[in-house]
Order: C-alpha cells, then structure tokens, then sequence
C-alpha cells in the first residue's frame, strides 16, 4: 500500500490527552480504536485510515442495520418464546387433561363395579331377607298355633275346673254341713246323755241337687 506523505510534524498542539488519560484508555478497551490512531490518520498513515474507515464502514452498517436485526433477534426470540410457552402449555394441559380423563374413566369403572357388586349383593340380601322372612311366617304361624292350642287347652281346663268348682260345691257344702251336724250330735250327747235327742238335730242334705246339675251340665254342653 503506497502511504501518502506523512505531514513531517504535528504542529497543532494536543491540550487535552495529557489531562484525559483514563478516557483515552476507554478508547482501545471500549471501542477499539486509540487517539493514536488518529494522530496517524490525521497525519497522512493510510494503515491508520484504512482501520478507521473500515471501523466506520462496519458502524455505517450497524447504524443502518443492527436496529432492524436488533428487531428481527428480538421477535425471533420472543416468538421462541411465545411458542415454547404454547407447547407448555398444551403438553401441560394435555398432561392435566390425561389425568382428568383417566381418573373419570377409573372412577367410572369403579362405579360400575360396584353397581354390578350392588346388584349381586342386593339380589343376594333379597334371598337372605325371603329366606328370613318365610322361616319368621312359618315360625309365626307354628306358634299362632301352638298358642291357639295351648289357649284353647288351658281355657279347657280352666273351663273344667270350673265347671268341676261349681259342681263340687255341693259336696263340700254337704262335708261342712255333716261336721256341724256331728258336732251338734257330740255336744246333744255330752249335754244329755241318754237323754240326748239327736232326732231333734236337723241335718241339711247337699247332694240332692247332683242329678239336677248333671242334666243342666249335659244341656249346657259339658
């Protein structure tokens, strides 16, 4: 590269490097480019134009250029995300769905298990109730029976015994009245001696009315 003549001396004086020494550093380290550089440039060095101008050449472009793939990176990049974010949000939902789908088709199982369970329990229960039921009949009517036979016994008897009382007053009307009669003769004897009138002493006769009741008893049914 064939170099333009150099300006032999700076002859414009620098007042402002010496007293910017940090800034200048900031130069090479931020923007790769030193004052230097300049100094050469402004100085006729080609190397040193050919750096700044390609240096400007890539900030022209950037300049133009680098807002609009600024945009294009960032939509690219929310668009990653809008998308990512759309099939989380479908895997999840699929997943929370699947869940959903598959804990309603067990407990639909479940409840139709137990419905074909209720109705063999309940069928079976029906059994046990009729069984239950029948031997609780059977049992009600053996004892309605026995109950009535054993009324109508005991009603029996006690209609016997009764009946029996009543015709055996009589007789023990007649007992009594033949031991007051002994009696009045034992005390005709002890008050009298031969004297004694026994024939005098009346003596009451119970037992003549026993074909009476017995022809009352045989109407009346006993």
């Amino acid at each position: 590269m064939k170099a333009l003549p150099p300006a032999k001396n700076m002859r414009i004086k620098n007042h402002v490097t010496v007293k910017g020494g940090a800034l200048n550093s900031q130069l090479s380290a931020k923007f790769g480019i030193t004052l230097t550089d300049f100094k050469n440039a402004v100085m006729g060095d080609l190397a040193a134009i050919q750096k700044i101008g390609e240096l400007h050449r890539q900030a022209e472009f950037m300049n133009k250029y680098a807002p609009k793939l600024r945009e294009q990176y960032l939509e690219i990049i929310e668009g990653t995300e809008t998308y990512n974010l759309a099939l989380a949000d479908i895997l999840q939902a699929a997943g929370k769905s699947t869940l959903a789908i598959d804990k309603a088709a067990n407990a639909t199982a479940i409840a139709d298990r137990k419905f074909v369970h209720g109705k063999i329990e309940l069928s079976a229960q029906y059994l046990i109730d009729k069984k239950l039921e029948n031997d609780r009949h059977k049992y009600q009517l053996n004892y309605q029976e026995v109950k009535g036979y054993m009324d109508a016994f005991l009603v029996g008897v006690d209609r016997d015994v009764a009946v029996l009382e009543q015709n055996n007053r009589p007789e023990w009307k007649q007992i009594e009245a033949d031991k007051k009669y002994q009696e009045k003769v034992i005390d005709e004897y002890l008050d009298n001696g031969n004297d004694a009138r026994v024939d005098l002493i009346p003596q009451k006769n119970y037992r003549g009315i026993k074909g009476k009741i017995q022809q009352v008893l045989g109407a009346l049914g006993f």
